[in-house]
């Protein structure tokens, strides 16, 4: 499961500074990809239909649309640093930690 990262078998016998770099090197992986910033457009594109044309008409439901919205970017952006998990292990064991932090820019 992607929400539980301490148990990826990517994270095998790394130390926590290591599963860190790890970790940073699939997010930075992860933001290249179009998908990840789907859910931040479709938030963008309803603020824009509701400020102009008062799509959803109540302040609670306004704010249980933008709710979901978040829930759907978090659960998004776990899901593409699991998808790249793997791929960044395997830089991270050819070029080390040294790399790692400068290909992530820390």
């Amino acid at each position: 499961m992607p929400f539980y990262f301490s148990r990826r078998p990517e994270f095998a016998g790394l130390d926590r500074a290591s599963r860190r770099d790890v970790r940073r090197m699939a997010w930075h992986f992860a933001q290249r990809h179009w998908t990840l910033h789907a859910p931040a457009f479709a938030w963008i594109v309803f603020v824009l239909l509701h400020t102009r044309y008062g799509v959803v008409p109540g302040r609670r439901d306004y704010v249980l649309l933008t709710l979901a919205i978040f829930i759907a970017g978090v659960i998004n952006i776990r899901v593409h640093i699991g998808r790249y998990l793997k791929p960044a292990r395997a830089i991270f064991d050819t070029l080390g930690s040294k790399a790692a932090r400068t290909i992530t820019g820390r």
